[in-house]
This record gives C-alpha cells, sequence and structure tokens, in this order.
C-alpha cells in the first residue's frame, strides 16, 4: 500500500485530518506544528584551551581566549563516528559484522579577527599539537580538550550539546587571500577527537 497523507498516522490522527482540521481553522495541523526543527545557524561553540602548555601561555585570561574563540567561530564541518567492516566469507557467501569504532574530523572555521585574537589563540592551540621552531610534540594532558557545541531552540535555549570528547587541532589553514574577493578572511583548524556524545535536554 503506498503511503498517502490519509494513511500515515500520528499521535491517532491522519495527515490528512490535520490538514482539514488546519484548513477550518482549528489549528495548524501536524506538518506545521509538531515537526519542526532546528536551525543549521543555531549554535553556539565552547573551546576551552588547556590551562597549562603552550596554549596557556598567550599573555591572556583563560576565560578571554574562550569568549574569543566562541565568538569568532562561523562553521562547523560534519560530525560524526563509524565502525569499521570486519569481512567474512563462508562457502560462496559474504558477511559483515561491525568492527573497530572510529570518528570523523571535523574542521572549524573562524574568523580572523583584526584585533589578531583568534589568530593568536588558534596559532598557540595548533602549535601545543606541533612547534615547527622547536620541535616539540604536544602531550595529551596539555593538549587534548573537550569541545561541547550547544544547539540552540526557536527561543535561544539549550535543546541539545554534542561534546567532543579528547579534541586536538590536527592541521592550522590560513584561506585564501584574494584581491577579487570582497569577504572576511578564515582561518580553519582541523579537530580530530578520541569519541563523540549527544545529549538531549528538552523536546523542541
Amino acid at each position: 500500500m503506498p503511503y498517502t497523507n490519509n494513511n500515515i498516522e500520528t499521535s491517532g490522527s491522519a495527515f490528512g485530518t490535520n490538514r482539514t482540521n488546519a484548513a477550518m481553522g482549528e489549528g495548524l495541523g501536524a506538518l506545521g506544528q509538531k515537526y519542526e526543527s532546528l536551525r543549521s545557524y543555531g549554535w553556539v561553540i565552547e573551546i576551552t584551551p588547556p590551562a597549562t602548555g603552550t596554549v596557556g601561555d598567550m599573555g591572556r585570561p583563560h576565560g578571554e581566549t574562550t569568549n574569543t574563540l566562541k565568538l569568532a567561530c562561523k562553521q562547523i564541518g560534519a560530525i560524526g563516528y563509524t565502525t569499521e567492516d570486519i569481512a567474512v566469507d563462508r562457502v560462496n557467501d559474504k558477511f559483515y559484522y561491525p568492527g573497530k569504532y572510529s570518528t570523523d574530523e571535523t574542521t572549524l572555521t573562524f574568523d580572523n579577527f583584526v584585533a589578531g585574537d583568534s589568530a593568536t589563540a588558534l596559532f598557540a592551540w595548533m602549535n601545543g599539537t606541533f612547534d615547527p621552531v622547536t620541535g616539540r610534540m604536544g602531550q595529551g594532558v596539555d593538549l587534548k580538550q573537550n569541545i561541547k557545541i550547544h544547539q540552540l531552540g526557536p527561543d535561544n535555549t539549550e535543546v541539545m550539546t554534542i561534546h567532543l570528547w579528547g579534541a586536538y587541532p590536527r592541521f592550522w589553514r590560513l584561506s585564501e587571500l584574494n584581491y577579487s574577493q570582497s569577504e572576511f578572511h578564515t582561518i580553519e583548524v582541523g579537530v580530530r577527537y578520541d569519541f563523540v556524545t549527544h545529549e538531549v535536554y528538552q523536546a523542541v
């Protein structure tokens, strides 16, 4: 049987009934009222550089650095995780089972503030991973941190939070410099994390 607005049930009422009621002025109906989604631009990120190591030695109050990165971040790439396949050959058939867990890498894009705050903080953060001058490699205790991404509802309250645990910068990249463009300059930072969790506070 093909699905239509009349035979897909939702909370005891068919979509067709809800649409009829809405047309008669008796409410918005399920399609317009019950299935609102979060906005892709409704979010706030929390990046707190580790208090030890090169990132913390920037000559700035720690809270001020955190606030600068929160305001500068303008785009967050896709976030997720996957499991590797275990392929098993039995007779003439192939079967698959879930194997090791691995996370994706995401890219954070920041505005390059004229004051230099965001550029200084991001370079120092990446410098904690690897210092090209001294050749020093960062240690986890000085480098890895937890990043929180708060998704906001229509009233700008927190609805969900995505936690990136054990996150550290994997690459630092300045965007293209081009005389023909008319837009703000940005800095990209690739972030690798150990695992991700998703926390829901309330229904929208």
